[in-house]
């Protein structure tokens, strides 16, 4: 389980970068995706408190902020219609989907284990 905290630390950190790399190949697409650099610094750094997280509280606070993070950077290219730059769509649609998906699940999996 702390692999899926650790990739999911990883893909916020690379969605913090993203509109940045981005810009190399599509001069247009920081002024579009600006916004994940803000949920990828959120999901980075509340995964990096999750893997040091103690308590249940911590524990299951820090799932649900991840979660939510990860379902706006998912929901960004329909928020904000720029479908038209297909990689700056996919990238939030792959790394909200899996931070998603990964953070779904580490929930899951403490809230039987603490419970």
């Amino acid at each position: 389980m702390r692999r899926l905290l650790w990739a999911n630390l990883v893909m916020g950190i690379w969605l913090m970068l993203s509109p940045f790399v981005l810009r190399i190949l599509y001069k247009g697409v920081f002024k579009i995706t600006w916004e994940d650099f803000i949920l990828g610094f959120f999901i980075a750094l509340i995964s990096f408190g999750r893997l040091f997280s103690h308590t249940s509280e911590e524990i299951l606070v820090t799932d649900w902020i991840v979660t939510v993070a990860a379902i706006l950077t998912f929901i960004n290219p329909l928020l904000y219609n720029y479908y038209g730059i297909r990689l700056a769509a996919m990238n939030n649609l792959v790394i909200g989907g899996l931070v998603c998906l990964f953070a779904i699940y580490v929930d899951w999996k403490d809230s039987h284990r603490l419970s």
